[in-house]
């Protein structure tokens, strides 16, 4: 049963990497180029991940579509001011908060 349980968490997290970075959104002809593919992915993920860990404390429910949207951002510099930018997310975890305080709610 506890590797069952483990390898619904591995595909849990293989699912949410293929439709929140593009793990499967690859169209290669060789092994060089999916490696090359894989390897971003890979990457990205440790990206996000790490934003994660160190934004934890202030922001405990990031999403990689929260770190997405800093780096959008910032690289675009829509954003140039911080405190803007922690405003927009604060906004995402709250709508994040309540649409789980929902859900719970709904399955008491």
């Amino acid at each position: 049963m506890r590797d069952r349980c483990k390898d619904i968490g591995l595909n849990a997290g293989f699912k949410r990497i293929k439709e929140q970075i593009g793990l499967h959104q690859y169209q290669v002809r060789g092994w060089k180029a999916w490696h090359h593919h894989i390897a971003l992915t890979m990457m990205a993920l440790h990206f996000i991940l790490e934003t994660q860990i160190e934004n934890a404390e202030n922001l405990p429910l990031m999403s990689c579509g929260d770190v997405k949207l800093m780096l959008g951002n910032i690289l675009k510099n829509k954003l140039d001011e911080p405190e803007i930018l922690m405003e927009t997310i604060h906004q995402r975890h709250k709508v994040r908060r309540d649409d789980i305080l929902r859900r719970r709610h709904f399955l008491i």
